[in-house]
């Protein structure tokens, strides 16, 4: 195996129980027969692999990024000791203090073991990419038919003017598309197995979670999924895939405000708000519990990820618990 090839992923059982040993050894000294538990399940070879892969993924996202055009690199080292576990709003009461202390170290292992599962996750799609933006960066683009493009963070795309149709493949995130018109070649995106095709200037196509939305903004698009096709007029919206075509629905207000740096919502459940500000800062972050569905209106500042998280945890009277600022999860 070569020192750039991908490892194994760690089984889901080993890692969390890695991210609960780092959880509890981070908050405080083990008791001598802890720590002789520790060192047991540690004398396993798996075990030791999962464990120092764990703390060295938590030091890759407690450090800067890496350039979207590196390629994977060796993981630094690691201090042996990391940052006490912080909780906003602790309770004098002993009992309910006891509880949320369970239950914030199996949240935080369950956490960790995410971030185990989709480190360098984006890598093979950076690799493709033509146009890539990074975290919390927006980026304006001129093709060279003299479109433009606006990528949101977090988005990469590949395009293809060479045949008779201007292609572009969104392979993650979202982005603007402002088309210059030429009837002798039309433009389409490709996302999640869809295709969306210009038959006017602009539009949004966002790509999560291998579902594409399209948000028309001027003029009409049309779509093509689960071998279905339908023609979106301006102000509509429309979920698509490789499978399904979802009905066309009034898009709403704030459809290009992530142009601006911010985030609109209108009555939308709270891990939509929250997955789509994580996609704005390093880290992760999550909401857990029935805090989840709470529905959420608001005008957010994507610039400002972190204060638009207070301003959420303090409206909606939240709780969070936090390893510093990079793993945050809010809950009621």
């Amino acid at each position: 195996m070569t020192e750039n090839a991908p490892r194994a992923p760690i089984p889901a059982a080993i890692a969390e129980t890695a991210a609960d040993w780092i959880v509890r050894r981070d908050g405080g000294e083990l008791s001598a027969e802890n720590q002789r538990s520790f060192e047991d399940w540690l004398s396993e070879p798996a075990h030791r692999r999962a464990f120092e892969r764990l703390e060295d993924l938590w030091g890759l996202i407690d450090n800067d990024p890496m350039p979207v055009t590196a390629p994977p690199i060796s993981l630094p080292p690691i201090p042996a000791k990391r940052r006490i576990l912080s909780r906003r709003k602790r309770s004098s009461a002993t009992a309910p203090a006891r509880q949320r202390q369970r239950w914030t170290g199996g949240a935080v292992a369950a956490s960790m073991a995410l971030v185990a599962f989709a480190s360098f996750g984006d890598w093979s799609i950076r690799l493709q990419a033509d146009y890539a933006t990074g975290v919390g960066e927006r980026r304006v683009l001129t093709l060279e038919d003299g479109s433009r493009v606006t990528l949101g963070s977090s988005s990469a795309i590949v395009h293809d003017f060479s045949g008779a149709r201007r292609k572009v493949r969104l392979l993650e995130g979202r982005a603007l598309f402002e088309v210059a018109p030429d009837r002798s070649r039309p433009f389409t995106v490709e996302a999640a197995g869809g295709s969306a095709t210009a038959l006017g200037t602009a539009f949004t196509v966002r790509e999560r979670d291998g579902i594409a939305e399209l948000v028309v903004t001027e003029h009409r698009v049309r779509v093509v999924g689960g071998g279905r096709s339908k023609v979106v007029d301006e102000g509509q919206r429309v979920d698509f895939d490789a499978q399904t075509l979802g009905a066309v629905e009034a898009a709403g207000n704030g459809a290009t405000a992530w142009t601006q740096g911010q985030l609109v919502v209108v009555n939308r459940p709270l891990r939509e708000v929250v997955a789509e500000i994580a996609r704005y800062r390093h880290g992760y972050l999550s909401v857990a519990g029935t805090a989840a569905e709470m529905k959420v209106s608001g005008v957010y500042d994507l610039d400002y990820p972190l204060a638009a998280v207070d301003s959420i945890e303090r409206s909606l009277k939240l709780r969070s618990f936090r390893l510093s600022d990079r793993l945050i999860v809010l809950h009621r």
